[in-house]
Order: structure tokens, then sequence, then C-alpha cells
């Protein structure tokens, strides 16, 4: 490859691939949430939920966790969509990263986890309002 060429594409390459990369949300067991990289409309995100951090209704039957939580969102105020950050191994529970995709024009995004049992417990973080608020960039 010339070098002329290697000059126009390399650059390209490297604006591409920091473009691609998609921003992080992290709720840590304590503390406060970080986020990674920037949050934009029209584009994909991923959320990181250490599960100890809502540790209420954690009900078992026979040995297997009988629980699950949900990352429930929305972007401009709009209706709860959720997104599971938990998946079974074995008989337990493990953390699993949510990616959503922010609607092209949106202004906000809002974020709730929610842990329920096979009891019928239910159990949210935030436990109470407001929740999670994020503006996104368009």
């Amino acid at each position: 490859m010339s070098s002329k060429l290697c000059a126009f594409v390399l650059p390209l390459l490297i604006a591409t691939s920091a473009v691609a990369e998609t921003p992080v949300i992290s709720f840590p067991v304590s503390g406060s949430y970080t986020v990674t990289g920037t949050l934009r409309a029209g584009q994909p995100l991923t959320i990181h939920y250490a599960l100890d951090r809502l540790k209420k209704c954690r009900a078992t039957y026979s040995g297997m966790d009988t629980w699950l939580i949900a990352v429930e969102y929305r972007f401009d105020y709009g209706t709860f969509q959720e997104a599971y950050v938990t998946n079974t191994s074995g008989y337990r529970r493990e953390p699993v990263p949510a990616t959503i995709t922010a609607p092209a024009g949106a202004r906000t995004l809002e974020l709730r986890f929610r842990n329920w049992d096979r009891g019928g417990c239910v159990a949210y973080d935030p436990s109470s309002w407001p929740i999670y608020t994020f503006t996104l960039q368009q």
C-alpha cells in the first residue's frame, strides 16, 4: 500500500473504531454508577450490574436460584421496557451485560432495576424515585 493511501486510510480506520466502541454504564456492588464512553441517540449501550447491589428477593427451590434481575429502561419518559442482567449457570444466577439501543433523536434514558422471585417478592434499585437518569448526545 502506498504511503499516501496509508496516510488517508489509517486515520479513517482509527476514527471508525473509536466511534464503534459501545459505551458502558456500570453499577458496582456499592456506590455510584460510572459511565465509560458517550451515550448517544441512535446507538447501542451496555449495562453491567453487580447482582449483590440488590440482595432482596432471593428465593431458592431445591437448591436452584428462582429469582432474576431485569433492568427496566425508557427513553424520553415513554413506556418502560426491560432486559435481563442475570442468566442461569447450573443452579445459580450470574450477571450478564444487557445491551440496548437508544432510538434516534432520544434525549434521555431512565433506568431502574427490578428483582423478583418465585415467592412473589419484588425489590427495586433504586428503592424509590427518582430513578437513574442519563442525558443522550445527539
